[in-house]
């Protein structure tokens, strides 16, 4: 069983019981009880109660970052700057939101300090999750390879009844449903293609199933070959001349190097300046989309995504 159908998502509304005072009953025998609600989600690493419309949220996950901001969720703390894509910008330059360490290394202290009502971590932040946890109420909410719109939209709807939300949320899932529809008509009927990542000069291909199978799987986009990969999140590192022989009708490209800032690293369309590539139909009909490669690699959020729809519309049209 995969880890992520291991870990389905359910929510369980319930009702907590909130004493006001020392005891439920003061010395006169008067009961003093106010509800709190609560939800319980049951996250990759448990069944987690939290109270509903948390005040302070901690985020380390790019992904759940996107999606919080979509809801108008506030957050209280993300990883530093230095670590953090534009994309999230807004929330670099708050001086209300605190730094607290890295996604791979998170200031627990400094989280700690905050006295969070909810943490909220998940992918390149998962094995600090422990430690969180130690915290405060913490979500691991990592969206998996082979289904990540089925995952983004379950972390959408939760978020929703979490931050007393669910229109947003529910319209947020409907729109994304629908762009997808509309866009991935056309990237079905526009011909086989390859998505593939530039790095180091190098590229390496992804297929269906993988971490950015939602090209294939959730726009229908056909595979000019069959690309098999040991992990999921991995791309098949491919040769010019096996793309070349694969000849693919369009190249989604995704730039590593400029994502993540490669100082002195050749950008995409330099890496695919050459005679084997320009012999496919793909640069032969100007058929390469150049992805937001901060946006599709770093974020991968729903809206990122969405935005990834936008560019993709514009290609083909």
């Amino acid at each position: 069983m995969s880890p992520r159908s291991a870990a389905l998502f359910s929510l369980l509304p319930v009702s907590a019981l909130v004493l006001a005072g020392c005891s439920a009953e003061d010395a006169d025998g008067a009961g003093t009880e106010a509800a709190a609600e609560t939800v319980t989600v049951e996250a990759l690493n448990g069944d987690i109660e939290v109270a509903t419309n948390p005040e302070t949220v901690v985020v380390f996950d790019n992904t759940q970052l996107d999606i919080l901001d979509a809801l108008g969720v506030e957050v209280a703390g993300i990883p530093s700057a230095e670590t953090y894509p534009s994309f999230f910008s807004d929330y670099v330059e708050d001086p209300d939101v605190e730094n607290v360490g890295s996604l791979f290394e998170p200031d627990f202290e400094a989280v700690a300090g905050m006295d969070p009502d909810l943490i909220i971590a998940g992918g390149r932040s998962s094995e600090a999750i422990p430690e969180l946890e130690e915290i405060a109420p913490t979500l691991d909410m990592t969206v998996f390879a082979g289904d990540t719109v089925g995952d983004m939209k379950d972390r959408a709807l939760a978020y929703g009844e979490v931050f007393d939300k669910q229109t947003e949320a529910e319209e947020l899932v409907a729109e994304f449903d629908s762009r997808i529809a509309e866009v991935g008509e056309q990237v079905a009927d526009s011909g086989d293609g390859l998505v593939i990542i530039t790095s180091a000069g190098e590229i390496s291909a992804y297929g269906p199933g993988s971490r950015y199978g939602f090209f294939y799987d959730a726009l229908g986009l056909t595979p000019a070959i069959d690309v098999t990969s040991e992990e999921a999140s991995h791309g098949e590192v491919l040769s010019f001349e096996a793309l070349a022989d694969a000849d693919p009708d369009w190249l989604y490209v995704i730039d590593r190097d400029g994502a993540i800032g490669e100082e002195g690293a050749a950008p995409a369309e330099q890496v695919l300046d050459n005679d084997l590539v320009d012999r496919t139909t793909a640069a032969q009909e100007d058929q390469i989309i150049h992805l937001n490669s901060e946006e599709i690699y770093l974020v991968g959020g729903i809206q990122a995504h969405l935005n990834t729809l936008d560019v993709i519309e514009d290609a083909l049209s």
